[in-house]
């Protein structure tokens, strides 16, 4: 994005990272070729184009991201989704801001001194599956009739299914139900990897993270082994805000 702008040439449109209440931006990100366009009380965050649409390069990822996360260290912050382009600043404050103008402000107070903690939970593969046949004898049994049976490997490797998924859903509950308690809200997303447990998102205020954390590191030592969790965050409320929908056609 960015780095592709030449000085010498006009640009084509704007990028727009996200929405924050107007203020003046601090010197490092008219450094970065980042400039805030007002209207009313609002600010839209954003960087000249050569062209368009944004190729998804790591690259353009990144630097999204980045500049949504410099803006949340001072100020809340609204994020857009990647490859959000308007045409000039007419366009930003006629087809972005002015349309959700009191959208807009509202969740900026809604969410004002929260944060948002991303959970991903994850299982040992070979200590739950060890787990599962410690505590169920009839897949134990089962097991050991497979080694010499196709059709009781077929049935245990349906047993041993089941077992899981139930074992994921009363471990998932209890997750939340550790949670939910320090939590202003919870977004859930797909579990992608075969060994998953939990894809999280937590709303939490700036000044109870440290509780949450706790609360987490007394389900680590409750669940772990065979349950890890990697907690990312504090991270602007990317899971509770879809401004990019806010873009009137």
């Amino acid at each position: 994005m960015g780095a592709a702008v030449a000085e010498t040439e006009a640009a084509e449109a704007l990028y727009v990272y996200g929405v924050v209440r107007k203020k003046r931006l601090p010197r490092r990100f008219a450094e970065r070729g980042i400039r805030l366009v007002s209207s009313g009380r609002l600010g839209a965050l954003v960087s000249e184009l050569q062209s368009s649409p944004v190729e998804s390069q790591r690259r353009n990822l990144l630097r999204h991201a980045e500049i949504v996360e410099d803006a949340f260290e001072t100020t809340a912050v609204l994020p857009m989704r990647f490859g959000v382009v308007l045409e000039d600043e007419a366009d930003v404050r006629e087809r972005l801001l002015a349309p959700n103008r009191e959208w807009f402000e509202s969740l900026l107070e809604e969410l004002a001194d929260k944060v948002e903690l991303s959970l991903k939970g994850s299982y040992d593969e070979q200590r739950v599956l060890s787990e599962l046949l410690r505590d169920n004898p009839r897949l134990a049994r089962l097991r050991e009739r497979s080694r010499s049976s196709f059709d009781d490997r077929l049935r245990l490797g349906e047993e041993v299914a089941a077992a899981l998924g139930r074992r994921r859903d009363d471990d998932a509950a209890r997750i939340l139900g550790a949670l939910q308690p320090v939590s202003q809200a919870v977004r859930a997303g797909e579990v992608a990897v075969e060994n998953g447990l939990v894809n999280l998102a937590f709303l939490v205020e700036r000044d109870r993270v440290d509780e949450f954390n706790r609360s987490l590191d007394e389900l680590g030592r409750e669940l772990s082994p065979p349950a890890h969790f990697k907690l990312t965050g504090p991270l602007p409320p990317y899971s509770f805000v879809d401004a990019v929908q806010a873009v009137s056609a």
